[in-house]
């Protein structure tokens, strides 16, 4: 694919500068903009060199800076090592690794580690819980600041059984959501609170508002975007832009309103709506006004959503079209950017077909802007194929989308089922049949060889259980419809996987 050029209206400053300066998430999106070309690659370097030198990251500027850089950005923007080279090395744009910082910043960061892992020796040695809390934080933190989240993560993992009290183990589990998210340990950071447990240490709501938030980036990164909304929803303005060492508000705001477009249907934003209207009145619809008022800072998204609930598919898609590029901008929404458009697009066309039971496919060119009648056809047939319109077929000739009613498609899957029910039985049989003549040839001492002449295939059933039974299911079930809704036509057995899972039977 074609590497997009930077946005002359991307101002790198404004965006980086929502985040803490000091944060792991702010590196990652300084080099995500460079090495894709979404920014001025020179300035991102420079605030990038800028942040690593004050911290004393030695760790990161040399996998930045180093030798090694070019294989690294080959590695962040999945392309060749050597095309990384050219395009993404901060040398190529006048920066070179500093070997006297590299030398007296590993000194000054082993000195403080070691003052550091002595303090907690001697906090531990004097079993004093509270200085065992503050010595593993504080040493974690450095750890973090130094590049080296993995091993701070073992610190408050071990540091959690020596908290006394309610704010140390929710300082300890907001660093360790942090670093779980910086490492990209995303089952860590979702393994950290369970919604539906109740936890006496997790009252407080801002603490919980970051939890919820740091969970639902968790599982937007790994796509699970029900599990993302749900978490996005439980966020209420308790946090602020008190998390920026994760998200920024904005983030929030993007991630929670894709999200729930996407996994909430059309009844359930109406009544956040409704909650939005006339104010909260517990914790859980207070979560669902800061939803509202969160979306006031991307009025594009809030128009696509009133417009999805007001049934303007074709508005909707055209204000979602219009925040893509936003999303490549991102360091969790770029890599299923296209996806997520894909999935919009899906849940919106089958929203537009729901009511009817032909459409024509014209109409929906036109309604969806695509730019062709094949490309109308690819996307509809994989909804079907996935199983978002069932029941449907396209006519190529009329180019329309034919969809069966609720009873007509229940019938059809009656008929399926006595089939199913028919060859089960054609089996069982045959099995019953089988054991029984080999008892009796047992019985009469009677040796059968194997036959060179036949083929080895079972006897099949004279019955034709395909009309028979479904003929029997009508009589059952009191339906006395003709096969002039095409419910009587032959039904191959992808259909059949179509219409019934495997398991019903």
């Amino acid at each position: 694919m074609p590497r997009e050029r930077k946005s002359p209206s991307f101002d790198l400053r404004k965006y980086i500068s929502r985040y803490d300066p000091t944060s792991e998430t702010r590196i990652e999106r300084l080099l995500f903009l460079a090495r894709s070309g979404k920014c001025d690659p020179k300035l991102a370097y420079r605030l990038l060199e800028d942040q690593l030198k004050q911290a004393g990251n030695v760790i990161r500027y040399a996998q930045v800076f180093g030798q090694g850089s070019a294989a690294a950005a080959g590695d962040a923007m999945d392309v060749d090592s050597s095309v990384a080279q050219e395009e993404f090395l901060p040398s190529k744009h006048g920066f070179q690794f500093d070997e006297e910082f590299a030398q007296s910043a590993s000194l000054e960061a082993h000195e403080k580690l070691e003052a550091l892992e002595a303090n907690l020796r001697s906090s531990r040695s004097a079993l004093a819980k509270d200085a065992i809390v503050t010595a593993s934080t504080q040493l974690a933190r450095h750890l973090i600041a130094t590049g080296q989240s993995s091993d701070a993560m073992q610190h408050l993992i071990m540091a959690a059984s020596s908290c006394s009290s309610q704010w140390q183990l929710q300082e300890l589990f907001l660093l360790r959501a942090e670093v779980g998210l910086n490492t990209r340990n995303y089952q860590r950071v979702k393994d950290l609170y369970d919604p539906s447990v109740d936890n006496k240490n997790f009252t407080s709501s801002s603490f919980l508002a970051k939890l919820n938030a740091a969970r639902g980036v968790a599982y937007l990164a790994e796509g699970q975007i029900n599990e993302a909304a749900k978490s996005f929803m439980a966020v209420t303005n308790d946090m602020g832009n008190n998390f920026n060492q994760v998200l920024s508000e904005d983030d929030l705001a993007m991630y929670s309103g894709i999200t729930a477009l996407l996994a909430l249907d059309r009844s359930e934003i109406e009544a956040m709506a409704t909650v939005e209207k006339n104010g909260p009145s517990n914790l859980k619809s207070s979560a669902v006004a800061a939803f509202g008022e969160r979306l006031e800072a991307i009025p594009a998204l809030k128009k696509a959503i009133q417009a999805y609930v007001s049934a303007d598919y074709g508005e909707c898609l055209n204000l979602v079209n219009g925040l893509r590029g936003s999303w490549n901008d991102d360091i969790y929404l770029a890599p299923q950017a296209e996806n997520l458009w894909k999935k919009v697009r899906g849940k919106c066309l089958v929203q537009y077909f729901e009511p009817y039971s032909s459409v024509s496919l014209h109409s929906v060119m036109e309604s969806f802007a695509f730019q062709s009648l094949d490309e109308v056809e690819d996307v509809v047939a994989d909804l079907i194929k996935k199983k978002g319109i069932e029941g449907a077929r396209i006519d190529g000739v009329k180019k329309t989308l034919n969809g069966l009613s609720v009873d007509q498609l229940e019938r059809k899957r009656r008929r399926v089922l006595m089939r199913r029910l028919g060859r089960m039985g054609d089996g069982l049989l045959d099995e019953v049949e089988g054991m029984l003549l080999r008892m009796s040839c047992v019985q009469k001492g009677i040796i059968v060889g194997q036959s060179r002449g036949r083929s080895g295939k079972s006897r099949t059933r004279r019955r034709d259980w395909g009309d028979a039974m479904s003929k029997d299911a009508y009589d059952i079930y009191g339906n006395d419809s003709s096969d002039e809704d095409g419910i009587g036509e032959m039904i191959t057995e992808a259909e059949e996987d179509e219409l019934m899972d495997t398991g019903d039977l």
